[in-house]
């Protein structure tokens, strides 16, 4: 299967392209770019998508199905995945898959931190408002991942893990370092640079445990129904 991966969940630019070598089954090649964009992964992201095709001599015609991060992470960068992913989408008749974005920092965590099957991660990342995108998670037989219940949004202070023993994977520790100072001295092991990437997108895409969706059913995860405050609830947070 061809798999085109987006995320523009962040400031980082993330797109890979994996397909099997020669049409077999292992390994497959994987082409990727992930940059720190700042707001201007609206005006790459599709130039980068011709790019990789190009570069993995293929054409837009032998994709099979398009995978993309669909939150939770910034609103407007959700929208442009979104947006770019079901474009190309419609354009071929193409399936999608969406991919929760802290999913991806789950499989970007475990394999940077090369964890075995069973042991438990917690990932949580920066809300802002000061609150935290956490779920938590057991790394799979296969070295994959499988959630363990919803992703969540809280404060600081109300991230937990259920195990004594885990890896603690997001930028959250680094945003909130005195609300989460006791979290992360429980952690075996912290790694709190880990965003999410294309390449784990398209990983994730192909294990079968997302389900395909036609380009207009596919829906961003937003989580947060408010992504703003109004001048008297900034003012009031600041009393």
């Amino acid at each position: 299967m061809v798999t085109l991966a987006i995320d523009t969940s962040t400031q980082w630019c993330s797109v890979a392209l994996e397909y099997p070598q020669g049409g077999g089954q292992s390994p497959p090649f994987l082409f990727c770019r992930h940059e720190d964009l700042g707001p201007g992964a609206s005006s790459v992201v599709l130039n980068w998508v011709a790019a990789l095709v190009k570069d993995a001599r293929i054409t837009m015609a032998d994709l099979d199905r398009i995978a993309v991060g669909i939150g939770p992470g910034a609103f407007t960068g959700i929208r442009i995945g979104v947006g770019v992913a079901q474009g190309l989408a419609l354009a071929r008749n193409l399936p999608c898959v969406g991919i929760p974005c802290l999913d991806a920092v789950a499989l970007e965590g475990i394999r940077a931190s090369q964890l075995l099957p069973n042991e438990p991660v917690l990932v949580a990342m920066d809300a802002r408002m000061n609150e935290v995108y956490w779920a938590q998670y057991v790394v799979n037989e296969h070295g994959f991942l499988n959630r363990l219940g919803d992703i969540l949004l809280s404060s600081p202070q109300a991230v937990s893990m259920t195990t004594h023993q885990f890896h603690l994977m997001g930028n959250a520790v680094v945003a909130y370092p005195q609300e989460m100072a006791d979290l992360r001295a429980r952690a075996a092991s912290v790694n709190e640079t880990v965003l999410p990437h294309a390449r784990s997108i398209a990983s994730l895409a192909n294990t079968g445990l997302y389900p395909l969706v036609a380009a207009a059913d596919l829906q961003p995860i937003y989580i947060r129904d408010k992504v703003a405050q109004t001048i008297a609830e900034r003012s009031a947070g600041a009393l």
